[in-house]
């Protein structure tokens, strides 16, 4: 049995993983988790060790109290990354599912990791199909990677200026929290698993293609050197990476739904950057840019949270973000205190250019 501890455990990934931590129970003990908003519903649950995060806190501390065998990072933003760091410091094996530790974290916290020779599951659904495809080769064997993507609620739909919350909100086949749905819908989601992608992999831009798949069965392929492909299929549902990830490198019996093949069809096609400007970013960046994911990271979750607070209309998410971008100089990165200082310059930048 693994003892797992959550980091996040009030939003989407952790809730999910807390309910299947519930339905494995010969598999999996939850003994610590972690909340800041909702933290009060985690006070009904049977965990012994809880960790508010609205308060002054001691993770080191919090860890060696749950002895966990493994740590799910599911924290959403780019807060996430310094949990990832305080876990990786402890050599303790993390589950992640927060993008921003490896968008921003990247080269610096590969080799945070390393050092202290922790080991690294993803759990983003994209990064994880990869991560799954890589069980049967080495990395150094890919010519291509396929980032699929679905297109969000407004694939078909030619002027997107005046969508509404709801609208935007309303993906057609994930289930998610508020900020992830959004950046489906802008296709920024994509842009993040690109730099993940990037920065896990040791990849290079030109081996990496979006490429939009409205049904979200695959999750991503990989084209061999030899121009064979792999894909991982599965129903979209993060419950799949969750369970992976926690359980690696076994595979359990469980309760999700299989694939019907009977009714299964299946489409894809090249992305178009003039209905999803926010692809057009990819275009700045050059192989040895670290500083730009971070700047990407920072300006889209200032706009996309203006969005939200009905600051700002959808279609100008994408426009206020590469403006931030074309007013950022290019500059070297070499430690998380940097890292955190371009994230905070970024983020006063960028609410500068909201109205």
């Amino acid at each position: 049995m693994k003892r797992i501890c959550i980091l996040g455990a009030t939003g989407s990934i952790g809730q999910q993983a807390c309910d299947l931590a519930l339905e494995h129970p010969d598999q999996f003990k939850i003994v610590g988790a972690s909340g800041h908003s909702r933290f009060e519903t985690l006070e009904k649950k049977a965990i012994p060790h809880l960790l508010d995060t609205r308060d002054n806190f001691d993770l080191k501390h919090f860890l060696q109290q749950c002895r966990p065998d493994i740590v799910l990072n599911a924290i959403s933003g780019f807060v996430g990354l310094e949990y990832s760091w305080q876990v990786a410091e402890q050599g303790i094996p993390l589950a992640l599912a927060n993008k921003e530790t490896l968008v921003c974290g990247g080269k610096l916290f590969l080799s945070h990791a390393q050092k202290h020779k922790t080991p690294l599951y993803p759990v983003d659904s994209e990064l994880s199909a990869v991560w799954q495809c890589l069980s049967s080769n080495p990395p150094k064997y890919i010519q291509k990677i396929y980032l699929t993507a679905s297109g969000g609620p407004f694939l078909e739909r030619e002027n997107t200026k005046s969508v509404s919350k709801k609208e935007v909100l309303s993906h057609p086949t994930w289930n998610m929290g508020e900020k992830i749905t959004i950046d489906s819908a802008t296709l920024a989601n994509k842009c993040l698993e690109f730099f993940e992608i990037l920065h896990f992999l040791g990849a290079q831009k030109e081996q990496i293609q979006i490429i939009i798949h409205p049904q979200s069965i695959v999750h991503s392929l990989v084209q061999w050197k030899d121009n064979s492909m792999l894909a991982q299929l599965s129903p979209p549902d993060m419950k799949f990476c969750i369970l992976f990830a926690l359980n690696y490198p076994k595979r359990i019996t469980n309760n999700l739904p299989s694939l019907d093949f009977k009714n299964l069809n299946l489409n894809f096609r090249m992305p178009d950057d003039k209905k999803f400007p926010m692809l057009q970013i990819l275009e700045f960046y050059k192989n040895s840019d670290d500083w730009l994911p971070i700047v990407f990271n920072a300006a889209n979750e200032v706009a996309r949270n203006a969005f939200l607070e009905d600051r700002i209309s959808f279609s100008d998410i994408a426009h206020i973000v590469q403006k931030t971008l074309q007013d950022t100089s290019p500059q070297e990165i070499h430690s998380l205190d940097e890292i955190q200082d371009l994230d905070a310059r970024t983020r006063e930048k960028t609410t500068s250019l909201l109205p």
